[in-house]
């Protein structure tokens, strides 16, 4: 992928993207949102219905490229959070370095929920509607929003990159200790398919070995949850949420009993799973990510479909594949 700025003024910005076909795009934003007005190629066509998946993927890919390098070279905010590194990682640093108290008060109920599904001594405190076809194919939801302006965070994914790979490592060989990955690949196989549409590290080892910047918490949702149907879209049950501003990230998670194994694991396996969101932001750019973000797992769901379904993807969030440069370091 590659980029350059071709004109600007008050209000928008234009770009020449040539994506990884080597078809070039002219696309123009505007520089308040990233909000695309115009988008001009000649190899694709113009109407999504008639595009194979891998073109219209390309013309995905080259239209997040573009907010992507305005973003990096104007300091515009053109990308939602949900696409952006930066967010991301500032939410995974603050989950990590918080306090065990304060991770219990925002996670303890998704994490009973989680708990819920191997004990059966355990209450449910989220009830689940009848009409979902197995428990599988649930997604668990969660808003996290921090207490920063994006000035603050501009950059952040890159610092966190510089000390992440030993702290990573560590994560997995700690949800691997666990037996959390093979049991985690089996879900996500169930999942998929009815879509629709060995170290042990102790909690000091990989919670409080190197320090991150980290950030204040402004909010955090009530978990809740959504399911693939057959016949119809996916029904999402719950999400009202006081915020008034779009959350930095959402954590979705499929429940996997030996996540809940305890707090110290959960943890991890919530840490896990925004570094794979990290890794799926690059993808859907047509980016390899860091080399400390190439790690295999569950990242932001839309794209776990993705890597499932398009043949251009290999699957990234399966935990047993063999993909190049790609593993548990």
């Amino acid at each position: 992928m590659k980029a350059t700025i071709i004109g600007e003024d008050e209000c928008d910005i234009g770009t020449k993207v040539t994506d990884n076909g080597n078809v070039v795009h002219q696309i123009e934003m505007h520089k308040s949102n990233g909000e695309i007005y115009a988008h001009k190629q000649e190899s694709y066509p113009d109407d999504p219905s008639k595009r194979t998946d891998r073109e219209d993927e390309l013309v995905h890919q080259a239209r997040l490229y573009a907010k992507w390098h305005v973003y990096q070279q104007r300091d515009y905010d053109t990308l939602t959070p949900r696409q952006n590194p930066d967010r991301i990682a500032a939410t995974l640093a603050t989950i990590r370095e918080m306090s065990d108290e304060e991770f219990e008060r925002h996670f303890r109920t998704l994490y009973q929920q989680f708990k819920s599904y191997g004990d059966a001594g355990v209450g449910r405190p989220i009830e689940l509607e009848d009409a979902i076809p197995a428990n599988r194919s649930v997604i668990y939801k969660q808003n996290v929003s921090l207490d920063a302006d994006l000035n603050e965070i501009r950059g952040f994914h890159e610092e966190f990159a510089q000390g992440a790979t030993e702290f990573a490592t560590a994560v997995i060989d700690r949800l691997q200790a666990a037996g959390v990955f093979e049991t985690l690949a089996e879900k996500l196989a169930g999942l998929i398919d009815s879509s629709g549409s060995e170290t042990s590290y102790s909690t000091e080892q990989w919670q409080h070995g190197e320090e991150f910047r980290s950030f204040g918490i402004e909010h955090v949702s009530e978990p809740y949850y959504m399911y693939h149907r057959s016949d119809k879209p996916a029904r999402t049950v719950g999400g009202d949420d006081d915020s008034d501003r779009e959350p930095d990230t959402i954590i979705e998670v499929i429940p996997t009993p030996a996540v809940a194994d305890s707090l110290d694991v959960f943890r991890a396996f919530l840490v896990h799973h925004l570094l794979c969101q990290i890794r799926d932001t690059y993808i859907g750019m047509g980016l390899e990510p860091p080399a400390p973000y190439r790690l295999l797992g569950a990242g932001i769901h839309q794209y776990t479909l993705k890597y499932k379904h398009f043949n251009m993807y290999p699957e990234y969030f399966d935990t047993k594949a063999d993909i190049d440069g790609y593993g548990y370091y």
